[in-house]
């Protein structure tokens, strides 16, 4: 097996499309919420819901951005904050649902053991 660095990060992406195959969504999600800020203008707290590899949803309260990307921290639980660059979906009138854009290796392996942790608890 190679064990070169984007080894890891070629596994996480192989997983998600083989749980793409096997359920109606692409990746895997867990509902949340997850603490979170808007780190671009406005800079609010907010909160993130189904969460999975590609993106979730961000409930803004009233303090939506009007623009078409994001730059998001978000707490995720045992693996502290990453910082993730997404882009706006659709909107609806709690929130932005998001598409995540360049996630970075560390980032990326962090939020699926995040969600392999949150996945095993709930069966």
């Amino acid at each position: 097996m190679d064990s070169s660095p984007g080894t890891d990060f070629a596994l996480v992406i192989l997983m998600a499309s083989e749980i793409k195959s096997t359920q109606s969504r692409r990746y895997v999600r867990i509902r949340g919420p997850f603490d979170a800020a808007h780190l671009d203008v406005p800079r609010t707290p907010v909160l993130i819901y189904d969460l999975n590899l590609g993106g979730g949803f961000v409930n803004f309260g009233e303090d939506r951005p009007a623009g078409a990307t994001l730059r998001l921290r978000i707490d995720l639980p045992r693996e502290g904050p990453i910082t993730v660059n997404a882009e706006a979906v659709y909107r609806d009138t709690s929130g932005v649902a998001v598409r995540f854009v360049d996630l970075d290796r560390d980032s990326a392996m962090r939020l699926s053991r995040t969600i392999d942790a949150l996945t095993e608890r709930a069966f």
